[in-house]
């Protein structure tokens, strides 16, 4: 192989390890919402600056399969927040310490995350019908990183 073939693979290889794909921590069926009334509980989250305030929740909301209604006549009312964790910051795969995203190190160096978190509580009884949260290392536009991580919170 000439020098020429050799180092523009070598590069494509490196930028292809460095894609993963989102980690989700998920509890429940996505299919929970399908014909069900959905509503947007009210939130005092603040999103990431280039980041619209009501994307991701928008985005949920319109793959969920549910239909859209005031909050008092809602079966389910969802919680959702996009954010930008700190750098050194994981997702725990359960109450027991087990890490599922821990701090990704690249040349030693931490870096911050991306994570959309989805919660449906069922009005009638107050519990969480379905919960998820997708982290993926912060990268590029995090507007973009939306439809990533909510597509893969809801993922069947």
């Amino acid at each position: 192989m000439s020098v020429k073939l050799v180092l523009p693979l070598a590069a494509a290889a490196l930028l292809a390890g460095c894609a993963t794909p989102p980690q989700v921590v998920r509890s429940g069926d996505p299919a929970f919402a399908n014909g069900k009334a959905v509503a947007l509980a009210a939130t005092q989250a603040t999103p990431l600056d280039r980041a619209r305030p009501d994307q991701a929740a928008a985005l949920v909301v319109a793959r969920l399969g549910g239909r859209t209604v005031e909050p008092a006549a809602a079966d389910y009312l969802m919680q959702v927040a996009f954010s930008e964790l700190p750098k050194g910051v994981g997702v725990m795969r359960d109450g027991a310490g087990s890490w599922l995203s821990e701090t990704r190190r690249r040349f030693g160096l931490r870096r911050a995350a991306y994570a959309v978190s989805i919660t449906a509580i069922e009005t009638k009884t107050g519990r969480a019908a379905f919960s998820a949260t997708a982290t993926e290392p912060a990268h590029g536009d995090p507007a973009k990183a939306v439809d990533r991580l909510v597509a893969a919170a809801l993922a069947d």
